[in-house]
């Protein structure tokens, strides 16, 4: 009996072939190690506009889709500017802009006669192995998540508005469904910001801040909170 082998190699494949008696038998494989599994530089927010929210800081993002932390990295092909943020916290949409992000990619004429507030055909990349898009709860009120300040808060008041009363004192709220005692923490979708604060009475809503409170969290000139998310803090 005769036997021999040998390696055929060709378009990344390679091949062991023995030959014994006359038969051959041949032994497939890559030459490639095997794709990582991640999200890496992928494409997500496809087709959508980009919108800014009134928020001060550092240039980042807020997104409804990706954990806060995730990195994104935002390239504008009108004017080759591109810019890797953080989300930085939670928005209705897949990207919305903070001020900072906005200026770094708007083109140099549209700041001069004022930037827009929506940028189109803007690409969004995922940086690093950034975990994947996370899908929203259908039911905001039994989400509980995870924020950068290590507590854990449960979604109230869902859908509710903020409103103002004019009560002086220490920054408080007053609910009609939360406990006195209880800590709630009140975001501003519109503009980013954020705060902590104790419910100290009742009310005649779900959740009504004090002046001080809305001094921290709302915008001038008005005395109602349209899109706030609130939390229970533990």
């Amino acid at each position: 009996m005769r036997w021999s082998k040998g390696w055929i190699a060709g378009a990344g494949v390679f091949s062991v072939v023995t030959v014994i008696g006359g038969a051959a038998f041949a032994l497939a494989g890559s030459g490639a190690p095997s794709s990582q599994s991640g999200v890496a530089g992928k494409e997500v927010c496809s087709g959508q506009q980009l919108k800014a929210a009134n928020a001060k800081g550092p240039a980042g993002v807020l997104s409804d889709q990706f954990p806060v932390g995730t990195l994104l990295r935002l390239s504008n092909p009108a004017n080759d500017r591109a810019i890797t943020v953080s989300v930085i916290g939670t928005s209705t949409g897949c990207a919305v802009l903070n001020t900072a992000a906005l200026d770094s990619l708007s083109s140099a004429e549209n700041e001069a006669g004022g930037a827009s507030s929506v940028l189109r055909g803007i690409r969004v990349e995922i940086v690093g192995n950034a975990p994947a898009p996370v899908s929203t709860p259908t039911t905001r009120a039994s989400a509980s998540r995870v924020r950068q300040s290590g507590t854990v808060g449960q979604v109230v008041c869902d859908g509710a508005t903020v409103g103002l009363s004019a009560v002086g004192g220490a920054p408080g709220a007053f609910s009609s469904q939360l406990p006195v005692g209880t800590s709630v923490r009140i975001t501003n979708l519109d503009n980013g910001k954020q705060t902590t604060v104790p419910v100290v009475g009742v009310g005649s809503a779900c959740v009504v801040v004090n002046s001080a409170a809305f001094d921290l969290v709302g915008e001038s000139g008005k005395n109602v909170i349209k899109r706030a998310q609130v939390e229970k803090v533990t």
